[in-house]
């Protein structure tokens, strides 16, 4: 059966708690097994699995490291999660605006996740 609009919103919520805090394991337990995420400025999709492994690494680099929502919208299969990334990198000040677009099966898990992202904000976590 089809999630509701207030399931979705609840998944939305707890992946984004997931997020802020660093509980890769959480957010992974959030997807089906071999789900991909696509990134707008490669045009790669890649293993959650590997995300997970990413959002740690920023984590330790970035202690104060945040996802600011500025918006989620339900749709019809998913959520959106427009986001600003926030916080003190090695590099300076990040602010990075980025969107998430995810796909959910009828269990409520992630199958896809379409992330979009101006690599150039990113340049403060390089430095």
């Amino acid at each position: 059966m089809a999630l509701t609009p207030e399931e979705k919103l609840d998944h939305q919520r707890r992946f984004a708690e997931a997020t802020n805090t660093s509980r890769p394991d959480i957010t992974m337990a959030m997807c089906v097994p071999g789900a991909l995420v696509w990134h707008n400025f490669d045009d790669k999709s890649i293993p959650y699995e590997d995300t997970g492994k990413t959002l740690t690494r920023m984590h330790a680099m970035i202690p104060d490291l945040r996802w600011e929502t500025r918006s989620v919208v339900i749709t019809s299969d998913g959520w959106i999660w427009q986001a600003a990334i926030m916080g003190t990198a090695p590099g300076g000040q990040l602010c990075a605006h980025s969107c998430m677009v995810v796909t959910l099966n009828d269990d409520g898990l992630i199958t896809k996740l379409d992330e979009y992202l101006d690599p150039a904000q990113m340049a403060p976590l390089r430095s």
